[in-house]
């Protein structure tokens, strides 16, 4: 009856996931550059082969081993999902969706194992009501996949020993998200350290299951990985990808700031009951994993504070933070023997966390790219359309004309201006908030005229094409 009781409050809360994520499936959070780049290496893997950004019909990017800051793990099984639904906007966030179940059955059924069902149960109840887990769950990007991969890594690692299945999953995290699961190499190296036990033996066997993961990634790279070009292009980039933002000057605004922001003032009180609860604990069984929370919450932190204040750099310390909080409040409270107080608590917490979500939640709301890209397939289906660093909209666009050229932080711009293609492209589109240069004016007013303005875009067509097509 327990286990029934469990379930159905279980299914429930995924019943609740979808019904919420389906509410502004497309619109809410925004379709952003990131999840576009993601959604766009899908698209050319599926028709290519190759994980990469087309540039315009026939040319890819120089850089694809750079561009998989979300890898293979994701977007390739998106393009199975294409081959079978279609592609589009809608398919890949309910695809995120599957990947959002998933590691809630995940983090259910590993709980059980650490932390018994009711803890469990309420770790899933604290994420389920997490705005983050839908604002980064419901976009095409690794931080929920690698998390599942994550839990399901450790889960191998310490509650069966076996070391490579480990590896493989927490290698899968690290190629999923590098710049958020990198950090499980060192900390995991340390857990091993403070362990005192096999130290080598485990570390040796960890590190053959991650070399799987990493070759799957080599293999589906089509550079040469044998040139030091290669290599140094992708330790340049993860040593600074915040373009000309410099670390230092990152590192004191963070700290300045972190007393004013609420995130981080939740979470570092949340981490601290943690961490206590981790010197407390007197199961050994258990102790390994505190020990990871706490040092990989460390780490993340730091990552944190050489960004520009990204805070989602942070997000998977916060789900395991969350993931283990029920258990650490039970062990705080543990000589006072208050089971059901510790579950008020945690009860407590999901309440507040739903009522931020939504109250007060930034989680953003757009469907600008997606209505202009409506209008541009079914109005020029056939013409050959330029986008000026709008990745978001190119990603929609059915057409197979498509040009353009994208800037990203910390990378060279790809692709060619779309304004300077001979002869002219029939269609250029761009955000108001493109700080087009003097020429590129010029291009514009000598040999285009505008035809539409919608939400925060302007479209303008060759003047060959003003006799097929009215002004907007």
């Amino acid at each position: 009856m327990n286990n029934l009781k469990y379930n159905i409050f279980l299914s429930a809360i995924i019943i609740w996931v979808f019904i919420f994520s389906f509410y502004t499936l497309t619109t809410k959070p925004r379709f952003w550059a990131d999840e576009a780049k993601s959604i766009e290496l899908a698209r050319n893997f599926l028709h290519f082969g190759r994980l990469d950004i087309q540039t315009e019909p026939g040319k890819f990017s120089s850089v694809p081993h750079i561009l998989q800051s979300t890898g293979y793990p994701v977007t390739v099984p998106l393009a199975g999902f294409f081959k079978l639904f279609g592609y589009g906007l809608a398919q890949a966030r309910i695809y995120m969706l599957l990947w959002m179940v998933g590691a809630i059955l995940t983090v259910f059924y590993v709980g059980k194992k650490w932390f018994g069902p009711q803890n469990s149960l309420l770790a899933v109840l604290l994420i389920s009501t997490f705005a983050s887990f839908y604002d980064s769950g419901r976009t095409v990007v690794g931080e929920i996949p690698g998390f599942l991969f994550l839990v399901s890594g450790l889960y191998f690692w310490t509650s069966k020993n076996f070391y490579y299945w480990a590896g493989f999953w927490l290698g899968m995290a690290v190629v999923t998200k590098p710049a958020v699961y990198g950090l499980i190499i060192p900390a995991i190296t340390l857990v091993f350290l403070l362990e005192r036990q096999n130290f080598f033996k485990k570390t040796f066997r960890v590190a053959a299951g991650m070399m799987l993961a990493a070759i799957g990634w080599l293999l589906l790279v089509p550079d040469n990985i044998f040139q030091l070009s290669f290599w140094r292009g992708i330790a340049n980039f993860y040593q600074n990808p915040y373009g000309q933002s410099l670390i230092a000057e990152n590192i004191i605004n963070n700290l300045k700031n972190a007393p004013y922001s609420t995130t981080l003032i939740y979470f570092g009180f949340l981490f601290l009951l943690v961490a206590v609860a981790g010197y407390r604990i007197k199961e050994e069984k258990l102790r390994p994993i505190y020990y990871f929370i706490i040092l990989y919450g460390i780490f993340a932190f730091g990552y944190y504070l050489r960004s520009p204040g990204w805070l989602r750099y942070i997000l998977a310390a916060e789900l395991l933070i969350l993931f283990s909080l029920p258990h650490a409040i039970s062990v705080l409270l543990s000589r006072f023997k208050a089971e059901k107080l510790s579950a008020g608590l945690v009860m407590g917490l999901a309440a507040i966390q739903l009522i931020h979500l939504f109250t007060s939640a930034q989680i953003f709301y757009s469907d600008s790219e997606i209505r202009l890209s409506e209008i541009l397939n079914r109005e020029f289906p056939d013409k050959t359309i330029g986008t000026i660093n709008s990745l978001a909209l190119s990603a929609l666009l059915s057409t197979n004309k498509r040009f353009q050229n994208v800037e990203m932080t910390g990378l060279p711009t790809i692709g060619k201006n779309p304004l300077f293609y001979d002869p002219l492209l029939e269609v250029i589109a761009f955000s108001q908030n493109e700080n087009l240069s003097k020429e590129n004016q010029k291009i514009l007013e000598s040999y285009y005229l505008p035809y539409s303005q919608l939400g925060g875009y302007f479209i303008y067509l060759s003047r060959t094409l003003q006799g097929v097509a009215t002004p907007k």
